[in-house]
């Protein structure tokens, strides 16, 4: 009689529960055909695009949010040189291109001869790659845009390589991450420097190699997908395409030693494969090549003991990373500024030697191991610094740094393979299996120590976005900051400027002529510019011009004569950034000046 009352009710209650209203569908039958059409994509494409995730959370939030919060300002090191090229550089390639102008020859700066860019790090491959977020957003953004991006990739394509020679995801992870986010990615990523930040190719042919290897990929494949990678390479940066070289030829060798009998055809294959595949690479760097040599730079040479790998720099960070231990203070701050960008970490070194020692029979972990010694000799230079002092005998392959493409090279930047390497050798630690849950914890607790000492090094961007550091020089009547003056922003200069008039950018800001150049998308020329150590000078203002700041008759006559030779038409004056005698001077030299938009603009009539 109940259970009868009970189906009446219930018949009842669901008679009055059913209205004319319109009901959502369960949530799982909702997102059921996107459900569909992820469970479709490989898992290997599901955790890569997992892993970007992460690295593009953790590094914005964690180390680029000041840059991240502020893309339409072009705040990276205001005082400095270095970033305003390379966002001009983002800028000059769309327009020498849809111009119909060699890309490799400005007369937009330095006019009216112009300059050479075939000797500068333009980084092509970059500006073009950028070039739809350039063209929608402005070169300002699309500069932020690649600086907050770059380092993620490069972690990604670290951990794409790391996850097909493991087959784990957190492992590769873990690697994905010590590559991309290693202190030499992050110092010249804060510094502006895309030619040195744009390292995710070069993970990338490791997982060409690897693909190769198990039969994945065919060999036309192979040679056309190597060819490409390694001829962008050199489209981003001439130099690291030469240590390429050097270290895939290294590579090689090492690989043909330490492989069995039965192996050894096979790499004398791999050989063939990629030599074919940098010979096609050559074949289309070769106008870039040609013209290069053709137009090759005296000035290029530039060596320097600092510009070499203090050995005892791969296991002491900075002196504030010390923890108060005076004597590795003493030692780190005797060093100097030296190669902060290629500190490694003992724990890291104990990854290496401990992979070898417990799989001392797997051929990777001998290539890996042998393969970061080549590294850490080709870094060391041309002569072997010890305590900051140099070693009177030259190492056996210091004539490489005798090539015309090595000659103003840098050898610590080699050690961008040596973070690939220790990438490696830690997804392989951390994948190898073990036979006891306390092994398993023991090889992540030291990987994780590893990459705890490489990360507690880093540099962030909070310090990069300030106008100018604690020990820059600050006139009373500058007001650094890292706006773009609105006489720029907001379009003024064309009321006051002619198009294609050669223009002079008086003040302090680095490289601002570049930068002003660029957002207005090369609407005036400019008589100065820097483009890098060997070829310009830091502070490439005209002697001419400069010399203003003591207005004696001597100085205000070649003064007058050069703007009539140079057919300049204007000084701007940027007063933000403006010493005192920069406001004042020019109109002691016959100019009459007009403050709109935060500068002051002196017409010469010569223009």
């Amino acid at each position: 009689m109940d259970a009868a009352n009970a189906r009446t009710n219930s018949r009842a209650w669901q008679a009055r529960a059913v209205t004319p209203v319109a009901v959502w569908p369960p949530l799982p039958f909702q997102f059921a055909r996107l459900r569909s059409l992820v469970a479709r994509v490989p898992r290997p494409a599901r955790q890569a695009l997992l892993a970007l995730a992460i690295y593009l959370i953790v590094f914005i939030t964690a180390l680029g949010l000041p840059l991240a919060s502020h893309l339409t300002v072009p705040q990276l090191r205001a005082y400095w040189t270095d970033p305003d090229f390379y966002l001009w550089s983002m800028r000059w390639w769309p327009y020498a291109i849809t111009h119909g102008l060699n890309p490799l020859y400005s007369a937009q700066i330095w006019a009216p001869a112009g300059k050479s860019l075939a000797w500068a790090s333009s980084t092509p491959s970059v500006s073009l790659l950028m070039w739809p977020v350039t063209a929608a957003f402005g070169v300002i953004v699309s500069y932020n845009v690649m600086l907050l991006t770059v380092p993620p990739v490069s972690a990604l394509a670290a951990f794409v390589a790391a996850r097909r020679l493991t087959g784990q995801f957190w492992p590769a992870l873990l690697a994905g991450a010590v590559y991309g986010f290693t202190p030499y990615e992050l110092v010249h990523d804060w510094q502006g420097q895309a030619n040195l930040t744009v390292i995710a190719l070069f993970p990338l042919m490791v997982y060409l190699v690897l693909l190769w290897w198990d039969g994945t990929l065919r060999r036309a494949w192979f040679v056309t997908a190597m060819a490409a990678a390694m001829a962008l390479q050199f489209y981003t940066f001439d130099e690291a395409f030469l240590d390429m070289t050097v270290v895939w030829a290294g590579g090689l060798v090492i690989g043909f030693l330490v492989a069995g009998r039965g192996q050894r055809l096979r790499v004398l294959k791999l050989a063939g494969l990629t030599a074919t595949a940098y010979v096609a690479a050559i074949a289309v760097a070769s106008p870039y090549l040609i013209f290069a040599l053709r137009h090759y730079e005296p000035m290029l040479t530039r060596q320097n003991d600092g510009f070499s790998l203090p050995l005892s720099r791969l296991i002491l960070p900075v002196s504030d990373k010390l923890f108060g231990l005076t004597p590795l203070i003493l030692i780190s701050n005797h060093i100097g500024r030296t190669a902060i960008d290629d500190y490694v970490g003992i724990p890291f070194l104990l990854v290496l030697v401990a992979l070898v020692a417990f799989t001392w029979r797997s051929k990777i972990a001998w290539l890996l191991s042998i393969g970061f010694v080549l590294v850490i000799a080709l870094a060391a230079g041309p002569h072997l610094v010890l305590g900051g002092r140099k070693a009177a005998f030259a190492l056996p392959w210091a004539g490489l740094w005798n090539l015309p493409l090595a000659r103003s090279a840098e050898p610590s930047r080699f050690m961008v393979f040596g973070y690939l390497i220790l990438a490696f050798a830690l997804a392989l630690w951390l994948a190898k299996r073990g036979k006891s849950r306390l092994a398993l914890l023991a090889r992540w607790g030291l990987g994780l120590l590893a990459a705890a000492a490489l990360f507690a090094d880093l540099p962030t961007s909070y310090a990069a976005v300030a106008p100018t550091p604690q020990y820059y020089p600050v006139a009373a009547t500058m007001r650094p900051t890292t706006k773009l003056p609105a006489f720029i922003a907001d379009g003024l200069y064309r009321q006051y400027l002619h198009p294609g008039e050669t223009v002079v950018i008086i003040t302090q800001r680095g490289n601002a002529a570049m930068l002003f150049q660029a957002a207005t998308n090369f609407y005036f020329r400019i008589d100065n510019g820097y483009i890098n150590a060997s070829l310009t000078p830091t502070d490439a203002t005209p002697y001419q011009v400069e010399a203003i700041n003591d207005p004696t008759k001597g100085h205000i006559k070649r003064f007058k004569n050069y703007v009539k030779r140079e057919k300049i038409g204007a000084i701007v004056v940027d007063r933000a950034w403006a010493e005192p005698w920069m406001l004042t001077n020019y109109g002691k030299a016959g100019l009459h000046g007009t403050s709109v938009g935060g500068v002051i603009i002196y017409p010469t009539g010569s223009g």
